[in-house]
């Protein structure tokens, strides 16, 4: 009898599509770039769908971007995507396309070549997933740097023989507008900036012309109102005289691209006469000038101001900057409001109350230690101005700096400190008792007030 077996037929396993993404990139935002972009996305899109193995897992791009940097947004994207998971292969144009900097790819491709992801360079004809991968490509990457670092001192070296011509790189200003070949005024802003410059000469301060330019329904260009730095810009501001300044700024290295103020370390070309007049110089020499006079006053020279012996004179020993005044009120346990007045670090003012740890000084302290250090009865400000420099804050310790050289620190006492400092000083009395008696001797501050003025 015959025996017949039965072979199913062998099911062949389907191969799972490899995850392929492209990245392209252009330096600079030209038309002739930007076409040649689309080109390479249109390219890589159809080289990767027209592949059966491969599964399309996008195309991403930066336009307008240095490739020295790993800080761009479709770049990230990418990394982001890689690190999800979700790629397991990249496509790119050139080693130079992906980064210039050597550091970076090698970084780059190492953390990808860890989660078993391979980038595929065309032109080089490159698999990072390969043994000799890595090799040949720092070789090369440090090629791409050299040129990149050679692509920038030529920049440079052109920018810099435009300067020495007296030609100026053109940015919109406010008061004037590029219209592709000379400054023009817009008159509305230049009547703004008139007004800003007259009335800092007739004794406003900035931040009195800040008041009057938002009552006013005045804006700058990039945001609906104005603030400090933007009035004090334009005050400063010589193009309005219609004079340049060329070369205040430059390009640290081709590797960061981080910009520096000129201060001495390149040469910089004034040029007169490159664009229509604002404010004429008379009026800006003045201004300038007024400038320096309040700068020599210092914060006496703001009228609309109320000051003590203690204005500026108390800086903060943690971020550097000066304390304010502040006064405020407060309800106690017993229902009776309640005032108090404090001197606070103008990092905390201007910030936060975490943005500085330092600690507040109430002012009625202030004002008692300030008589004990000048040794009288009551506070005269006109002696302590004149035989005080400044006043270092602490940690409830103010120094106060003589003009003569001389140190004297105080210290004060709250609730509040005066509680750390007891378990302080149980820790350390096992080791020196004596030493509980000689800390913290002076300005103390009853329960009372402290409960009442929220005191630190």
């Amino acid at each position: 009898m015959t025996k017949i077996t039965r072979i199913n037929p062998y099911i062949l396993p389907i191969r799972k599509k490899i995850r392929v993404a492209a990245y392209a990139r252009v330096s600079v935002d030209y038309e002739k770039n930007i076409e040649s972009l689309n080109t390479q996305i249109s390219y890589y899109t159809s080289l990767i769908q027209n592949n059966l193995s491969w599964q399309y897992a996008g195309v991403y791009y930066d336009k307008g971007v240095t490739g020295t940097k790993v800080n761009r947004p479709g770049f990230q994207e990418l990394m982001y995507q890689c690190n999800q998971g979700n790629i397991d292969m990249i496509i790119t144009k050139s080693i130079s396309r992906f980064t210039r900097n050597t550091v970076d790819l090698l970084a780059t491709v190492r953390s990808l070549k860890e989660k078993c992801i391979n980038v595929y360079f065309e032109r080089e004809n490159i698999n990072t997933i390969s043994q000799d991968g890595e090799l040949l490509l720092t070789l090369l990457a440090s090629i791409a740097q050299e040129e990149s670092r050679s692509i920038s001192e030529n920049t440079k070296w052109a920018i810099r023989k435009r300067f020495e011509e007296g030609i100026f790189t053109h940015k919109n200003l406010y008061g004037y507008r590029w219209d592709g070949q000379q400054y023009k005024i817009v008159e509305e802003e230049a009547d703004a900036i008139n007004l800003i410059f007259n009335s800092y000469l007739n004794g406003m301060s900035p931040g009195q012309i800040v008041k009057l330019l938002n009552s006013k329904g005045i804006k700058p260009i990039n945001s609906n109102k104005f603030c400090y730095e933007s009035v004090w810009l334009i005050l400063r501001q010589i193009n309005y005289i219609g004079d340049s300044i060329l070369q205040k700024t430059f390009i640290e290295n081709h590797l960061t691209h981080k910009k520096k103020i000129n201060n001495g370390e390149l040469p910089k070309y004034y040029v007169e006469d490159t664009h229509p007049v604002i404010i004429e110089k008379e009026l800006f020499s003045k201004v300038q000038e007024e400038i320096e006079r309040r700068k020599a006053l210092g914060y006496k020279a703001n009228q609309s101001l109320t000051f003590s012996c203690f204005t500026s004179k108390l800086h903060c020993s943690i971020c550097g900057k000066t304390y304010r005044k502040r006064s405020n009120s407060n309800k106690s346990s017993t229902g009776k409001v309640c005032k108090y007045t404090r001197w606070i670090c103008g990092t905390k003012i201007a910030k936060t109350a975490h943005a500085c740890p330092s600690c507040n000084v109430p002012d009625k302290v202030l004002h008692q230690l300030a008589v004990e250090v000048i040794n009288r009865e009551v506070l005269d400000e006109e002696l302590f101005d004149s035989l005080i420099e400044k006043i270092t804050v602490g940690e409830y310790e103010l120094f106060f700096h003589f003009k003569d050289g001389q140190i004297i620190k105080k210290t004060w006492q709250t609730k509040k400190n005066h509680k750390t400092r007891i378990k302080y000083n149980d820790k350390e009395s096992k080791k020196d008792t004596s030493n509980t008696r000689t800390i913290f001797k002076n300005a103390f501050i009853s329960d009372k007030e402290e409960e009442c003025r929220r005191i630190c």
